[in-house]
Order: structure tokens, then sequence, then C-alpha cells
């Protein structure tokens, strides 16, 4: 299901998203930044681009009116480095247990659209299972079902 969603630069290797929060605070650079920690494992950062140190902030709050476009805009960030790195495994993790938590609200709400697709798994207390409604979750991964077992 298509969600209106901010348009979004990025980085040659789709590593590094960049797109503009339209709201009553004003307009905030948004950036979403995939990092690799190894084999096929990158985590997923998002924050507030700020110009004082020239990198972003994971956890401010801007409170622009518009978290249901932003968080949109950051899921089409993910569909589009999996269309690059096929075979990844995105691990995800707010910078709080509050975002977590609105995290995994928002996978709840979409589980039918993404769950035919990929591969969701909640981490909780110490494993990774498949993700199941109802459980409140430290963490999450998400990955293509159809990963090739050659790397390609």
């Amino acid at each position: 299901m298509e969600r209106e969603r901010y348009t979004v630069r990025t980085n040659e290797d789709h590593t590094l998203f960049e797109f503009i929060s339209q709201g009553p605070v004003g307009d905030i650079t948004k950036i979403v930044l995939y990092q690799h920690w190894g084999g096929e494992v990158y985590n997923l950062a998002f924050g507030d681009y700020e110009e004082t140190t020239g990198w972003f902030n994971d956890t401010s709050r801007s409170n622009n009116g518009d978290m249901k476009k932003v968080l949109a805009t950051v899921a089409h960030t993910l569909l589009t480095f999996l269309q690059h790195y096929p075979n990844a495994e995105i691990k995800i993790q707010g910078s709080s247990q509050a975002r977590t938590r609105l995290y995994q609200m928002q996978l709840v709400l979409n589980i039918r659209d993404i769950s035919s697709q990929f591969s969701i798994k909640g981490y909780f207390e110490g494993n990774w299972e498949t993700f199941k409604k109802g459980k409140n979750y430290e963490s999450f991964s998400i990955s293509n079902k159809k990963r090739s077992k050659f790397g390609y």
C-alpha cells in the first residue's frame, strides 16, 4: 500500500538518505543512514540533521506534525536499500524504549502489507523470533524473504 511520503535524495551507494520534513516547526532535514555492521547486517540509524555538528541527532524530537509521513519516508528508504542490497538484514532499534515501541506499532499497522515480501523478527529476552503482535520487542530485524544463498 502506497503512503504519502517525502521526496528523498540518496548517495551513490544508497546507504545515506536525506529528506525535508515540512510542518509548523518549519523545514527540518532528516537523515537515514544504513550502517554496515559486518557480513550482510546493517543498522538503520535515523534522526534530524544538525548544522552545528554536521551530522544527525537520533534523540531529537522535532514535533513537526508529520510523523506518519516521516515514518512512511523512512520505510521507503528501507525498501530502496533492500533493492540495492537484497541479501541485507536490517537491524532497527529506537534511541529510546518509546521510539522502539512507536516503530513496533507501525510494523503492526502494516504487517499485512509487508509480511508477504519481508521476514520480520523481534528480539525478546536474548533471542530472535518471528515477529508477533502483542509482544514488546527490544529491537527488530527486517530482510527480504527471498535472499540468495550465493550472495547475489
